[in-house]
């Protein structure tokens, strides 16, 4: 929503009652021996999504005057079929909302299939051929983000699809595909969303008709379908229960094998160090792993944090996820301040709170950034939950 940091000036007066500030060169030891807070004991176990409190993403409503202008394919199709492989459909992704900018979990206005295959045959219905052969698009991910900054807002889409051509026989052939993060600026970017879908559509229509050739193997629907959903058919979203244990890589966890399964953790000097004890009693501490799981609560490190996620559908969220974020926006507020009325002083102390100064991040809780987009060195967006293929925090 609108960015409003000039709202905070009228917060000027509760910046005096802010401690004094413990800066990196303070002579300060009253907090020396205080010890790390325990990453399994959480506010929640659960995703917080209500599905009661869902706002809406609408796509743009192309009438028949603005179809006509859609560039003519380089070959010519009587249909596209949308065929939906998603990990989660619930939801899209989480934008802001209201004049303190509340995070709120927002989805399509209507049964994602549905949503897509209405658009692209309203739009693309004027170049459709009777008798022409057909497009078939496997939409893998389709997710939305936001993050105000100081004076603008982003709006992020990550989307990712297959295309297929089919044939005279029934069979159908790869010709395209896209995966990429479309970015949307202004003052309010959550009516921008869908703006973001119909252009990332719109490229896939462009990759799927200038295609040279297809690919020489061809499949049946539900073959495609089969080879789309293979990617959740393994033993980390599959299996029911989980073994305790560190996962030294994103492969382990995939395979629900973890490399440690005899560990322990301690609180002191104020980190948490996991580490398993050999047969003699000497402990070995693990400084760098991808995740560890304890009682069932799955943690995945980010820096020198360890992030609660859990499983939806066949996606992997963070824990808690509004909870953390309104965290965060409060100490954006209190940075506002401090930047505007303290020299930044104040500010610097909040948000070092969040991330160091090295940008890895120092406290545990915060929202872990979506830092694996190449062409995105500034402004990168918060991330929600894990890429399934990757094990990188994503969209």
């Amino acid at each position: 929503m609108k960015n409003i940091s000039w709202l905070f000036v009228s917060m000027f007066t509760l910046s005096a009652t802010i401690a004094n500030a413990q800066y990196t060169d303070d002579n300060v030891t009253t907090s020396d021996h205080r010890k790390a807070k325990d990453p399994f004991k959480t506010d929640s176990k659960s995703i917080d999504i209500d599905s009661s409190k869902l706002t809406k993403i609408y796509l743009p409503d192309f009438n028949t005057e603005t179809s006509n202008n859609v560039a003519a394919s380089g070959i010519d199709i009587s249909r596209i079929e949308i065929m939906n492989a998603v990990s989660d459909s619930s939801i899209l992704g989480y934008i802001q909302t209201g004049m303190f900018n509340k995070w709120k979990p927002a989805a399509a206005d209507k049964p994602l299939t549905e949503y897509l295959q209405s658009f692209v045959d309203k739009r693309y219905t004027p170049i459709y051929k009777v008798g022409a052969t057909k497009l078939l698009w496997v939409i893998q991910e389709v997710r939305i983000g936001e993050r105000t900054f100081s004076m603008s807002e982003r709006g992020f889409l990550h989307f990712k699809a297959i295309s297929y051509i089919g044939d005279s026989n029934g069979k159908f052939r790869q010709v395209a595909v896209l995966d990429t993060i479309l970015i949307r600026g202004g003052m309010d970017v959550t009516h921008k969303h869908g703006d973001n879908i119909a252009d990332a559509l719109q490229l896939l229509f462009a990759r799927s008709s200038s295609a040279s050739q297809a690919n020489d193997t061809g499949y049946t629907i539900s073959e495609i379908r089969e080879k789309a959903l293979a990617r959740y058919n393994v033993p980390a979203l599959q299996a029911k229960e989980h073994t305790d244990g560190i996962y030294l890589t994103f492969q382990e966890f995939i395979n629900d094998k973890p490399s440690i399964t005899n560990i322990a953790y301690d609180l002191d000097k104020k980190v948490v160090r996991f580490f398993y004890t050999d047969s003699t009693g000497n402990k070995t501490y693990i400084d760098k792993f991808w995740g560890v799981r304890k009682d069932g609560m799955l943690l995945k490190q980010y820096y020198n944090l360890f992030i609660p996620i859990d499983q939806n559908q066949t996606s992997i969220y963070l824990v808690n996820y509004l909870a953390i974020s309104r965290r965060n926006n409060t100490a954006i507020a209190w940075r506002a301040v401090g930047a505007g009325f303290a020299g930044g002083l104040a500010g610097g102390l909040v948000g070092g709170a969040i991330l160091g100064a090295s940008g890895a991040a120092s406290t545990t809780g915060g929202i872990p950034l979506v830092e694996n987009v190449p062409y995105i060195r500034k402004k990168a967006p918060f991330a929600t939950r894990v890429d399934i293929e990757t094990g990188e925090f994503s969209l």
